[in-house]
């Protein structure tokens, strides 16, 4: 490895820290100085990817949840798309009413049982997620 030479302002507690090592070891300063700036940057490597471990760890098991719920979802609103699909042929209705221009009585409780059940599911997510806080502490 090529060296350059550098001229650097140091602390004097840095510089007792770097001769320490030296003497430690029994190396040159400027080696040391290698070898401590080397263990620093191999300690940010592996400090780096034990946080990507961590970070992929936890996102992991919300994904596989997440993808659970959006493979059932997805499975769900095809098979209700096939049944409405079915019902327009087999009853040969030509035009549409959406939504937007009238809500039927089911429709107006339909959204109101969703409603409900999305916020009792995040209400008992809430609950779980202060238990399993409180255990931790």
């Amino acid at each position: 490895m090529e060296k350059c030479k550098k001229h650097y302002y140091l602390s004097p507690k840095t510089i007792e820290y770097i001769n320490h090592y030296a003497k430690e070891k029994n190396i040159k300063p400027s080696i040391a100085l290698d070898q401590i700036c080397e263990e620093h940057q191999n300690q940010n490597d592996d400090l780096l990817e034990q946080i990507k471990s961590a970070v992929r760890e936890v996102t992991k098991i919300d994904l596989e949840r997440i993808r659970a719920g959006t493979n059932s979802t997805d499975k769900q609103t095809k098979m209700l798309l096939e049944l409405m699909n079915h019902h327009f042929v087999v009853h040969k209705y030509k035009n549409l009413i959406s939504t937007e221009q009238l809500k039927s009585p089911g429709i107006i409780e339909a959204e109101k049982v969703v409603q409900d059940r999305i916020s009792n599911q995040r209400i008992k997510k809430l609950e779980r997620e202060r238990t399993m806080s409180d255990s931790d502490s």
